[in-house]
């Protein structure tokens, strides 16, 4: 199987150190991007790194998960499920008000509830086992609605076509957590008992 991991906004490829250092036994994939590229400009290129590859699972944190969304809308068949990490599917609230004091941040842009990446993503399905694991501890009281201290519950848990669980730590601990990564376990597990993944090493 070909685990594909992407990080989050400012962060790198070593935040799944932990991660990885777990879950052994496959092909890991670790996309890197800079957000002030802009989304679409990302999206083109880790589509790229992953030309020709099958039965990929995404690992994916934050905004990465949002990637993962769209890659996975691209790969089709190719995708045999995904774990994402305190990722805002429904966009970040405060985005949109921190866009007026910053209003030349891409990322910024590309966040927001109403923003292309995010209004694209409501409209694609998800067809393979998926799960977000929501982040609920930490929040922020400049926040009007329980976040994890970066984003909203609300925003964690938009969608109904993949499965929530709640993991109680803040939005940047989840990637160190013993908990997500045994839910990560889970699922790879249940993948490659009920599909047959060629790759497997």
């Amino acid at each position: 199987m070909n685990l594909v991991y992407i990080h989050g906004n400012h962060a790198t490829a070593d935040s799944f150190n932990f991660i990885r250092s777990r879950l052994t036994g496959h092909n890991d994939i670790l996309l890197e991007y800079d957000s002030s590229h802009g989304f679409y400009t990302n999206h083109a290129t880790m589509l790229e790194r992953l030309e020709g590859l099958d039965d990929v699972f995404f690992v994916a944190h934050s905004l990465g998960g949002i990637h993962a969304l769209h890659l996975a809308d691209e790969l089709g068949s190719r995708v045999v499920g995904g774990v994402t990490m305190s990722t805002p599917y429904g966009g970040s609230e405060a985005a949109e008000m921190v866009a007026c004091l910053l209003p030349f941040s891409q990322v910024l842009r590309d966040i927001r509830p109403r923003s292309a990446p995010i209004v694209a993503g409501r409209n694609m399905s998800v067809t393979v086992p998926w799960t977000n694991l929501v982040s609920t501890g930490g929040g922020s009281p400049f926040m009007l609605a329980a976040n994890d201290g970066v984003v909203t519950l609300g925003s964690m848990r938009h969608r109904s076509d993949i499965q929530m669980v709640d993991i109680d730590c803040n939005h940047f601990e989840i990637v160190l957590n013993p908990e997500a990564v045994a839910v990560i376990e889970r699922e790879i597990d249940a993948v490659l008992q009920g599909h047959p993944v060629a790759s497997c090493l």
